[in-house]
């Protein structure tokens, strides 16, 4: 799997990329290139139809602000630098940049292998304690990421974006759905916390999204995560396309200031 991965990395340049259209909203703005980095979430997984191998979808928020769609399902701060790399001249030209990327790089994806089935079980609390671990090196790993894209985008606007709390806890959840929600609710808070510091070494602007999400995670009367029990699901634990729409692309909107 990571084999394969690597290539579609190495492989992805914008002549790979689906075409993106401009949304009403941001059409006075296309004399701005506006390019947005990173994984499944800049992808738009989870909004609505989309194909391996970086289930890119129509909602996704790039797209959504009028701007080329570079995000790939399961990438990390590497893969993410390895598509700026094939994707050099479109960035040299970008006025706007905005990036999406660490969850990967903790192995969040384990942590939802390990814990929905089992929230209080062992290889829960193995898989969160090595996410705890590589932690640590996020940071440096995203401040990395972000003075090579703007040694590629000299001229840009870097937003860098963190990721919602994937859980509304409620009253009426079960108490092992507690458990997981606290799980992944906490992983999100440190996740985050990790990326804005790597952001903000880098002199990047930190984007927060969970304001935007709150009271519309799993659980909620009115969810913007998708939730089916599946793991293998690749839109589990991704944005709607109202989650999409309402949450990211309003504030990447407002953090690039149009």
């Amino acid at each position: 799997m990571a084999a394969s991965l690597a290539a579609v990395f190495l492989s992805f340049t914008l002549t790979g990329a689906p075409a993106q259209a401009a949304s009403t909203d941001t059409a006075a703005k296309q004399a701005t290139a506006y390019v947005g980095l990173g994984d499944s979430y800049a992808a738009g997984t989870g909004g609505g139809p989309s194909a391996p191998p970086c289930f890119q979808s129509a909602a996704a928020y790039p797209t959504l602000l009028g701007g080329t769609n570079l995000g790939c399902f399961g990438a990390g701060t590497t893969d993410a630098a390895v598509i700026a790399t094939n994707n050099a001249a479109l960035l040299a030209g970008a006025g706007e940049l905005s990036l999406t990327v660490g969850g990967n790089d903790v192995g969040t994806g384990a942590v939802a292998a390990a814990c929905v089935p089992d929230p209080v079980g062992s290889a829960c609390a193995a898989a969160v304690g090595n996410a705890q671990a590589a932690l640590t090196l996020l940071p440096a790993k995203v401040a990395a990421l972000v003075t090579y894209l703007r040694s590629l985008a000299p001229s840009a606007d870097v937003v860098v974006t963190g990721y919602p709390r994937l859980f509304t806890i409620t009253g009426t959840m079960p108490p092992r759905q507690q458990l997981l929600a606290a799980t992944f609710n906490s992983m999100a808070d440190a996740l985050n916390a990790a990326i804005a510091a790597g952001a903000r070494a880098a002199g990047a602007r930190y984007v927060d999204v969970t304001q935007r999400f709150l009271d519309h995670g799993i659980g909620s009367d009115n969810p913007w995560i998708n939730f089916d029990g599946n793991v293998l699901n690749p839109d589990t634990f991704h944005p709607n396309a109202a989650g999409y729409n309402n949450g990211y692309r309003t504030a990447v909107n407002a953090a690039l200031k149009r």
